[in-house]
């Protein structure tokens, strides 16, 4: 079991304007990527979870995309990384 839900993840990235990957946030969670974001919005706050190839989210038009998404060039691409950088994001 995790110690994070989608929801503080979601909000932390929103928050610090950080990407991170659907491998890294599946890894996190203990789910599989591809099921990840199923039931949930295409909008902003979402678009902070992006592929691994190109650091976008699947799917979305420009419109959804929040403004700063490209603001920071790292993206937090594996469950080590992202669980050290929440642990300290997470409040």
């Amino acid at each position: 079991m995790s110690d994070f839900t989608m929801d503080q993840i979601l909000d932390a990235l929103d928050r610090r304007h950080q990407r991170a990957t659907y491998g890294a946030v599946a890894a996190v969670l203990d789910r599989p990527p591809r099921t990840l974001m199923q039931g949930r919005e295409r909008d902003q706050r979402h678009s902070w979870v992006v592929s691994r190839a190109n650091g976008e989210p699947t799917g979305y038009q420009p419109a959804q995309l929040h403004p700063a998404l490209r603001e920071r060039a790292e993206v937090l691409d594996n469950k080590e990384a992202l669980t050290q950088w929440l642990k300290s994001a997470v409040q």
